[in-house]
C-alpha cells in the first residue's frame, strides 16, 4: 500500500509541472495547457498532513506525535525561465517538534548543461537549524568552519563538483548533461500522459463550483489506471532505464531488471488496493482558473482508509501559481567556490575534528 501512496504522490508532484462551448472539463484542461505555455512562472507547492493513524505516526519515530506532524509542513518553490533554460528553487522544512526547525535550501540550475549551484549563504542563514541537528561537538566544528571561511559566504557551490570532492567519484559534465536531458524527457512523457488521461475522462468527473473553481474527482481504480499508463509510457520510451543505468553505474540489462522489479512492485500494490474492498483512496483536485497563469491555485486532497485495519492517511498538497520572480543569473568565475577553497574548508573541519579527539 505504501508504494501505491508513493506512486500517487509522484503523480501529484508531476501535476505541478503540467499545465489542454465552455464546460468544467474544457476549462480544467485549458487551464493545465495554459500553464505549459508559460515561458516564465513561479509556483509554490506545500505538503501538509491532516490526519494519520497511529501505525503511520509511529513510522516517523517513537517520540513523534500527530499534533507535531499536523503543525509541520514541507514546501517547494520554483521559478522557471525557459528563455534562459534556468530555474531557482527553494526547499523548505518547517518542523513543529520538541526541537522546532525551520530550514530552507536553494538551488540554481541550468537545464541545458544540468549544472546546479547552491548558495553558500544558505549554510550561514541556516546555521542554527543545522546545528540543532548535530551533536554539540560537531555543531561547534561546523560553526567554526563557517567562521574561518567567511569569504565564501557570497559564493556558490557547484553541486556536482562538491559531491565529487567528498566522494572521490568523478562526475564528468557529459554525464550530467545526459542525465539532465533524460530527466527532462521523463517529465515531458509523464506530463503528456497525465494530460491525455485527464482529457479523455468523461464530463461527470468535473464539477464547476459557484465561485468559479473546478473540482476533479478520481476513484482508486482511476488513480491506478493513470499510474499504470504513466509507467507504460516511461517503459516504452526507455529514458528512465538509461537514467537508472547511469545513476547506479550498472549495465543496461541490470537497469532494465531494476526498473522491471520496481514496476511489478508498484503494479502489485495498485492491484491489491483496487481489489480490496476494505481499502479506499479518494483524490480531489480543486482548481482556480486564471486567464494569464492557467490557474492561480490548485488544492489536492488525498484520503486513504483501510477499515479492516483502521489505517488512515489524509494529506493536502497546495499549489500556488505566484507572480513571476526573476531567476538570478548563473554564477561565473570567482563567484563559484573553487576546488582549492573547498579543500581548505574541508581541511579546516578535519583539523578541528582531530584536535577535539586528542583533547
Amino acid at each position: 500500500m505504501k508504494k501505491a501512496i508513493m506512486a500517487l504522490t509522484i503523480f501529484v508532484l508531476l501535476l505541478t509541472t503540467l499545465s489542454g462551448c465552455s464546460s468544467p472539463k474544457s476549462d480544467f484542461t485549458a487551464a493545465l495547457k495554459k500553464v505549459t505555455e508559460n515561458r516564465q512562472y513561479t509556483t509554490n507547492v506545500k505538503f501538509q498532513i491532516n490526519n494519520l493513524s497511529d501505525n503511520y505516526v509511529k513510522q516517523f519515530g517513537p517520540d513523534i506525535t500527530l499534533t507535531q506532524l499536523k503543525k509541520s509542513n514541507l514546501q517547494y518553490k520554483i521559478s522557471v525561465d525557459s528563455d534562459t533554460s534556468s530555474s531557482y528553487s527553494a526547499f523548505s522544512l518547517h518542523w513543529a517538534g520538541s526541537k522546532p526547525l525551520d530550514l530552507t535550501l536553494h538551488a540554481l540550475q541550468n537545464s541545458d548543461d544540468g549544472k546546479a549551484y547552491i548558495p553558500v549563504s544558505d549554510l550561514y542563514d541556516a546555521s542554527d537549524s543545522i546545528s540543532s541537528l548535530l551533536s554539540d561537538s560537531t555543531a561547534a566544528i561546523f560553526n567554526e568552519v563557517l567562521a574561518q571561511n567567511k569569504d565564501l559566504e557570497s559564493k556558490y557551490l557547484n553541486f556536482f563538483e562538491t559531491i565529487q570532492n567528498f566522494s572521490n567519484q568523478t562526475i564528468d559534465s557529459e554525464t550530467v548533461d545526459r542525465q539532465a536531458e533524460e530527466l527532462k524527457k521523463i517529465e515531458e512523457i509523464s506530463g503528456i500522459t497525465i494530460y491525455s488521461y485527464l482529457n479523455n475522462l468523461d464530463d461527470q468527473h468535473f464539477t464547476a463550483k459557484d465561485n468559479g473553481d473546478i473540482l476533479l474527482e478520481l476513484s482508486k481504480n482511476e488513480i491506478s489506471d493513470l499510474i499504470n499508463e504513466v509507467l507504460k509510457a516511461l517503459d516504452d520510451d526507455g529514458s528512465i532505464i538509461t537514467l537508472i543505468s547511469e545513476i547506479n553505474s550498472s549495465t543496461q540489462k541490470e537497469a532494465e531488471s531494476a526498473w522491471e522489479t520496481q514496476q511489478k512492485s508498484i503494479r502489485s500494490s495498485l492491484k491489491n488496493l483496487t481489489s480490496n474492498k476494505t481499502q479506499s483512496l479518494d483524490f480531489q483536485l480543486t482548481l482556480t482558473p486564471d486567464s494569464k497563469k492557467g490557474f492561480s491555485k490548485a488544492t489536492i486532497d488525498t484520503n486513504y482508509k483501510d477499515t479492516a485495519k483502521t489505517h488512515l492517511m489524509n494529506y493536502t498538497t497546495t499549489i500556488d501559481m505566484l507572480d513571476y520572480e526573476k531567476v538570478p543569473p548563473m554564477p561565473e568565475g570567482n563567484e563559484i567556490v573553487s576546488k582549492k577553497e573547498l579543500d581548505k574548508a574541508i581541511s579546516d573541519g578535519l583539523k578541528l575534528y582531530l584536535g577535539s579527539t586528542t583533547q
